[in-house]
């Protein structure tokens, strides 16, 4: 998998199957947080906080995006959490 940032864009390519992912704004934000191993209740926490947005929502809209990311072999899963 490669990534890079252009803008407020990232572009992410998985190199199995040769397709490109774009994410931005909030997205972009999540993405730069899972470059280091993160749990998700961290990353939930982080993210609730940095977006002031609602707990529950959070962690909703986060567990579809990155179990997004995971299905299209872009994140890996390490100890049970993404």
């Amino acid at each position: 998998m490669l990534a890079n940032e252009f803008g407020a864009e990232h572009v992410l390519l998985n190199l199995k199957n040769g397709t490109y992912y774009g994410v931005e704004d909030v997205g972009g934000e999540i993405w730069k947080m899972l470059q280091t191993p993160v749990s998700f209740g961290r990353l939930c926490g982080a993210t609730a906080a940095a977006f002031d947005v609602d707990a529950e929502m959070c962690r909703r809209d986060l567990h579809r995006f990155v179990s997004d990311l995971l299905a299209n072999g872009l994140v890996e899963v390490a100890d049970g959490n993404p």
